[in-house]
């Protein structure tokens, strides 16, 4: 079996725990083929993209890191790219500095870099909210650079823990099915971000029926991934998403090297 995890952080990472080394020794632990590190890169509309990372120091640790695990492990540099609408000019200087093999793309901040982590979810029309959210992937699928969209149901997280109640998805499925099509046209895919099962605190995202969705829209580029941030969850549930990928209709799963999808056929 081809194991992947694809979405995994160190401490490169501003909330990151785990040494890159510790990361890929677990990986080997448990019988993974690829993993992909996708250290943050969040973009802040009044902030140099160097702001949150030592880039510098982080791409050179990644590239020796291919060498090291040569013939072991296929260990590829990602990066977890945090809307990069809010300042373009930032993420182009990125992307054109620093050439990854891997790009999730993802919303953590919205308006005035507000981080959806502290939105107070109690006092507020989550409805609305969410169909918010969505015009931010999709602004982001539309006009920017990424493999992969990461955690597509992200605020679905933060609601529950914060009002104990999961928001409806089907009342949003026309405006997924808007978001998958512009992937799907695009080449690019969705993630599998199962952090909630990693860390035995949540669902995963997007939650199967979601899954099924993107895959009756015709998508076929998805990933799996732990969303780690300590060494010990890398690969935990790589072997579950494979499962979640079957059941939701999936022959495949994908990993990436210099941008371009690879596709491992499911057991």
């Amino acid at each position: 079996m081809f194991l992947t995890d694809d979405h995994l952080h160190t401490r490169f990472s501003f909330d990151g725990k785990a040494e890159p080394e510790e990361v890929c020794e677990q990986a080997l632990k448990l019988g993974l083929s690829e993993i992909a590190i996708t250290d943050h890169m969040d973009i802040y509309s009044n902030k140099p993209y160097g702001y949150i990372l030592d880039c510098p120091a982080w791409y050179e640790k990644m590239q020796s890191l291919k060498e090291q695990y040569r013939g072991r492990l296929l260990v590829h540099t990602g990066i977890e790219l945090g809307q990069p609408q809010i300042n373009p000019g930032e993420t182009k200087a990125f992307l054109e500095a620093y050439p990854v093999d891997f790009i999730i793309g993802s919303v953590h901040n919205i308006e005035n870099d507000l981080d959806i982590y502290y939105c107070d979810y109690s006092q507020m029309d989550i409805q609305a909210f969410y169909a918010h959210y969505i015009q931010w992937l999709m602004e982001l699928a539309k006009n920017y650079d990424y493999d992969v969209l990461g955690h597509v149901t992200y605020p679905s997280r933060y609601i529950f823990e914060r009002t104990g109640n999961k928001p409806d998805m089907a009342v949003f499925y026309e405006e997924f099915c808007s978001l998958f099509k512009i992937v799907i046209e695009k080449g690019k895919g969705i993630e599998v971000n199962l952090s909630g099962l990693a860390r035995n605190s949540g669902a995963p995202m997007p939650e199967a029926d979601l899954l099924k969705l993107y895959r009756q829209c015709g998508g076929e580029i998805v990933t799996i991934g732990s969303d780690a941030h300590v060494a010990r969850q890398a690969g935990t549930v790589s072997k579950a998403g494979q499962e979640m990928l079957k059941a939701a209709g999936f022959s495949y799963v994908t990993w990436f090297e210099k941008r371009i999808p690879h596709f491992e056929k499911l057991d």
